[in-house]
């Protein structure tokens, strides 16, 4: 027995299974202690038990599996680093493999442990034995020339990302971004919407809650779609390693990061292509990662790993065209669906233009070759969205309730949003980056002065082919025009017309102009000096004309700055084209330049971009905990922020809410608020327009605000934390109770916010109006009415048309609302009679006079219905992110009415028999009740999750068994190589 014992051992595949099951042990009991005896989250554990189990394998892999032998510290650490890296890529697998079968399975997250086991364990195995403990014998010597490409290759991959990353944290710098100030980098959508949903994500990861679904905010919502938008990188499990209060800065961290990444992998495809013959890659990198697209757009950075992916596209669609394995381009359009689905599908699009790019310009184009490479693309085209179906299947069923595509119509007429060049203006140094517009017009396109010279050179560079040259040049063209013809530029939108961020495509046109700029650089020693001049003085007198008549409406000094530096770059180039000796020194004068201008602008970008205080919304995250901490209260409830600062602010505090901006955000709930008389339009909503009774049916408990009264909104003052004071709504309803089955027939498509409320009323307690409108203010431009509020009265304007401004004083608060003002206003209840004010400011083109009605209701009558809808109510309720449990009490047959979006995902069990909802006032959930207590049990699947999960995993056994085929199939081609010579 100890001879078999021995001699088993000496097989290097039982000696990794033992001490590969060693490994494991030490990883399963690591985290078992971590998340069972310290009480860590998930997240964290994982990443400590993979930590230590790494450093556990390395040593006994290299010790007694593979017996590898290193000589001198430096081997040993390169080894030990790729080690280490394999490894991590593993990690990821693992982190995101457990989260995602407990936190969206809901299997037991040590189950999903085990589960994911068997998987890492087989990757490790390939990895190590593939990559890393090579049999030393085996590996093929490689020449002095081949060594130095690599090196130059991985050099230009390291500077590619570290000059963009270190030119950001000095962006950063300059503008006192935490820790060196008080300030944050994240503006519009990233304040509004990013850090919020980052900070959910980031409580859900440490509380282990599920990603399917989350009342943080529109009364409860889809997670699973959201986080397909917003937050589906990988790299985004990170977080959980630091404190909440510290998002924002780990979202600079992941900007910073993002973009060097994109600089770097740019480099590392331009140096493969060019096969590392210097560091020019270096700079069109640098032009890519601190492009205007980038720094402009740098807040939106779920967009920035799939971009990242657009030059790995690129080289896996050359490798398909050139009769290689599409594996690379499967792995890279897989990832950039994955993390973003929206620029995903831009990727989807480019990919099929270049590809016919390639065959265009492709030197040999046999029939045979370009059906193979045909197939293959597709193949492998098809593999990388099914991979991806586990995110996009949901995601797209989720955006097929919002406004976004059912209120979106394809063109009915072309027109031009700009006509002729005037957006190749945006290509001008120094032009101040877009970050938001209210047209379609804007183009974030400036990569670099030098590529407006590249642009017409390329056309003239005989060093390429003319169909290449004609192929690439159409391309470019094309993706231009698609900036300026509207029905294009609907298209390159997912077939929508975006909102505020123009031209979100323009990186790939972007990245063309520097893919054809970096060949032109290659050839341009080559090129007649003649050439060289005409290709900077056609720019140059577009500039010129540009700066006289003021077409592009840029400030001046961009014209200036850029005909200078068209100046420049023809200097360097002809020196540089005609020198002899100091070819090197030159070109890396160009190199020079160009990074110090990119970097310039970078910094220079940063800056118009500006930034946020970061101590004022940490400091009312701070309070809201210090106030529900000491308030106590473990029951389920919505709160709001009467502030539209921050939209979704109530989720950055980390309370359950109403309000909620989302792209993923449900048609039926911002048309079901506007009707309500709440402020509400496109993907968003808010909390202003509330009446008492709606506060009431929605479950909004408390209610926080920088106002400092003994009242808000007739809620009581119960606690104070500077800044923020707290008020309560002690009549606030559960998220569940009966109303009688009459309310089917609410009809929210009325003119009048209160009467669609006193209908609500009506059906569903029998209750006779309790809003009676008193007159109509017709209000004039910068006057000022007083409206007389009677004791015992609850008192509302309903503002139905937008104004400039209108300025509201009750003896509660004074508040000014702009922009998005029409909807309802509280201006209270009280025991004696008081006065408030309004103050209307017309719009410029807005002529008056506008009508404001006025409404009463009686405060008895508003108890009446309260108690009617209070009397039998979803109670002993237990409530989290996807579930719902609880048991009502019927008095009377009717309808438990569910103050959550109606949504099919939702699986409802009333005492056990599964029981379909049907939508109450077209946005929420109704349920028949009979007389009796009944127990309700409500969990949440998003809606395509199991098919997209099944077809996910079917997809990656594909992609799997086509690398080994391909394998297969390249050894025995090799075979027959080697026979016939």
């Amino acid at each position: 027995m100890i001879e078999f014992i021995k001699k088993l051992y000496q097989t290097r595949a039982f000696r990794y299974i033992f001490f590969g099951g060693c490994t494991t042990l030490v990883n399963l009991g690591a985290y078992a202690g971590l998340r069972y005896v310290a009480g860590i989250d998930i997240t964290i554990a994982n990443f400590m038990a993979i930590g230590l189990s790494i450093i556990f394998a390395y040593v006994v892999n290299k010790l007694f599996v593979f017996e590898s032998r290193t000589h001198g510290f430096k081997e040993l650490a390169k080894e030990c680093a790729q080690f280490i890296g394999m490894r991590l890529s593993t990690m990821f697998i693992e982190v995101f493999g457990v989260i995602l079968l407990s936190c969206v399975w809901g299997i037991h997250d040590m189950v999903a442990k085990l589960v994911i086991q068997v998987v890492v364990l087989v990757l490790n195995y390939i990895f190590s034995k593939m990559y890393i403990f090579k049999e030393k014998d085996l590996v093929t010597e490689i020449s002095a020339q081949e060594s130095r490409r690599r090196r130059v290759t991985k050099r230009c991959c390291i500077w590619g990302f570290s000059i963009p990353a270190v030119v950001m944290v000095i962006a950063f710098m300059v503008n006192r971004v935490f820790p060196l100030g008080d300030h944050g980098v994240l503006i519009i959508d990233s304040l509004h919407q990013y850090l919020p949903f980052f900070t959910d994500f980031h409580d859900k990861l440490a509380n282990s809650e599920s990603l399917l679904y989350s009342f943080g905010g529109g009364l409860g919502y889809n997670f699973w779609a959201t986080y397909a938008y917003y937050l589906a990188s990988p790299f985004n499990f990170l977080i959980t390693l630091f404190p909440k209060e510290n998002m924002m800065d780990v979202m600079a961290l992941f900007i910073v990061l993002k973009i060097g990444a994109c600089g770097g992998i740019f480099s590392w495809y331009l140096s493969v292509r060019n096969r590392g013959k210097n560091y020019l890659p270096v700079m069109f990198g640098t032009m890519f990662a601190l492009s205007s697209f980038m720094i402009g757009y740098y807040f939106n950075l779920m967009w920035l790993d799939s971009i990242a992916m657009v030059p790995l596209i690129m080289m896996g669609i050359e490798r398909i065209v050139k009769g290689k394995s599409g594996r690379l381009f499967c792995l890279a359009l897989f990832y950039g669906l994955f993390c973003n689905y929206y620029i995903g599908f831009m990727l989807c699009l480019f990919s099929c233009l270049y590809f016919l790019v390639q065959w265009v310009s492709a030197k040999e184009a046999g029939v045979k070759r370009i059906f193979r490479s045909c197939l293959t693309f597709g193949w492998y085209a098809l593999l990388a969205g099914g991979m991806a179906a586990i995110v996009l299947l949901p995601a797209y069923l989720g955006l097929g309730t919002t406004e976004s595509v059912v209120g979106n119509n394809f063109p009915s007429t072309i027109k031009f949003y700009a006509g002729g060049l005037s957006q190749m203006t945006g290509q001008f140094a120094f032009v101040e980056p877009i970050n938001i517009a209210d047209t379609q017009e804007g183009l974030n396109a400036f990569c670099g002065t030098l590529t407006l010279i590249f642009m017409v050179l390329y056309l003239l560079d005989n060093k390429r082919t003319k169909r290449e040259r004609i192929a690439k040049g159409l391309l470019c063209a094309f993706l231009y025009l698609s900036f300026d013809l509207n029905v294009l530029n609907f298209i390159w939108h997912g077939f929508h017309t975006q909102n505020g961020l123009p031209n979100r495509f323009a990186f790939l046109y972007i990245i063309m102009l520097l893919s054809i700029g970096f060949d032109t650089l290659s050839d341009v020693r080559e090129l007649h000096p003649v050439k060289i001049v005409f290709s900077c003085l056609v720019p140059l007198g577009f500039t010129a004309f540009c700066g006289l008549t003021g077409y592009g409406e840029q400030k001046a000094y961009a014209y200036i700055i850029t005909g200078i530096l068209i100046v420049v770059y023809m200097v360097l180039l002809l020196v540089y084209r005609l020198v002899r000796n100091k070819k090197k020194l030159f070109r890396n004068v160009i190199l020079g330049v160009t990074v110090a201008e990119m970097a310039a602008y970078g910094i220079y970008g940063v800056c118009c971009n500006g930034t946020v205080g970061r101590s004022t919304y940490l400091n009312e995250q701070k309070a809201y905990e210090k106030l529900m901490a000491r308030k106590g209260d473990d029951t389920f409830f919505r709160s709001e922020i009467d502030s539209t600062r921050m939209r979704n602010e109530n989720m950055f505090l980390g309370a359950n809410g109403v309000v909620l901006f989302s792209s993923t955000m449900p048609e039926a709930t911002t048309n079901f608020c506007d009707a309500l008389g709440i402020e509400a339009r496109t993907n968003k909503n808010g909390y202003n327009g509330f009446t008492k009774l709606m506060n009431d049916v929605f479950g909004v408990k408390y209610v926080v605000s920088k106002t400092n009264g003994q009242t808000l909104y007739q809620m009581p003052q119960i606690d104070f934390e500077d800044p923020l004071a707290l008020y309560e709504n002690t009549n606030a309803l559960s998220i569940g109770f009966m109303v009688n089955s009459n309310i089917r027939n609410w009809d929210i498509d009325q003119e009048e916010p209160l009467n669609v409320q006193n209908q609500f009323v009506f059906l569903a307690t029998g209750n006779g109006p309790i809003y009676t409108e008193i007159s109509t203010i017709k209000m004039e431009d910068g006057k000022s009415y007083n409206v007389t509020l009677p004791a015992g009265k609850q008192v509302y304007i309903d503002l139905g048309t937008k104004i400039e401004k209108l300025q509201v004083v009750t003896p509660e608060y004074d508040k000014k609302y702009e922009t998005y003002n029409d909807h309802l206003y509280d201006l209270g209840c009280y025991d004696t009679e008081e006065m408030a004010t309004i103050t209307c400011t017309l719009k410029e083109s807005q002529k008056g006079p506008v009508e404001a009605r006025l409404y009463y209701c009686d405060n008895d009558a508003y108890e009446n219905v309260r108690s009617a809808l209070a009397e039998s109510q979803l109670e002993d309720t237990q409530i989290s992110d996807g579930s719902v449990k609880g048991t009502v009490d019927v008095k009377k047959a009717g309808t438990l009415m569910l103050t959550i979006p109606y949504d099919t995902g939702w699986k409802i069990l009333v005492d056990g028999h599964r029981t379909e909802a049907y939508r109450v006032g077209e946005a929420l959930m109704g349920v028949d009740l009979d007389a009796g207590v009944h127990t309700i049990s409500m969990e949440y699947t998003a809606p395509g999750l199991w098919e997209g999960s099944i077809l996910t995993f079917l997809c990656v056994a594909l992609y799997m068994a086509s690398g080994i085929l391909e394998r297969k199939l390249a050894r025995r081609n090799s075979l027959h190589a080697e026979t016939a010579d």
